[in-house]
């Protein structure tokens, strides 16, 4: 009998300070701070307290060129209708 061909699966491993996906934190975003033991831990892109998860459910965060464009436009704004307090009139 012969084996049925299986591919090669690599599991992803991100650099230190990369944008990744947390898919055990139902797809949180975190910046990645390392590997401790048997578990990776991710901070908050804006800072934060950090968090612990499984290393092998991460999966690197999409550049903004890749995300999704947006399905409609708002309308602009027009400038006679805009009021800023503490603008001298003009």
């Amino acid at each position: 009998m012969s084996r049925p061909a299986t591919t090669p699966t690599t599991i992803y491993q991100p650099q230190l300070g990369e944008l990744v996906n947390d898919l055990a934190h139902q797809g949180a975003r975190g910046v990645y701070m390392g590997v401790l033991g048997d578990r990776a831990y991710l901070r908050p892109p804006g800072g934060g307290v950090e968090w612990d998860t499984d290393p092998d459910r991460l999966e690197p965060a999409l550049p903004v060129s890749q995300l999704e464009p947006v399905s409609q436009r708002s309308t602009p704004r027009r400038a006679d209708r805009v009021e800023l307090s503490g603008e001298p009139d003009r």
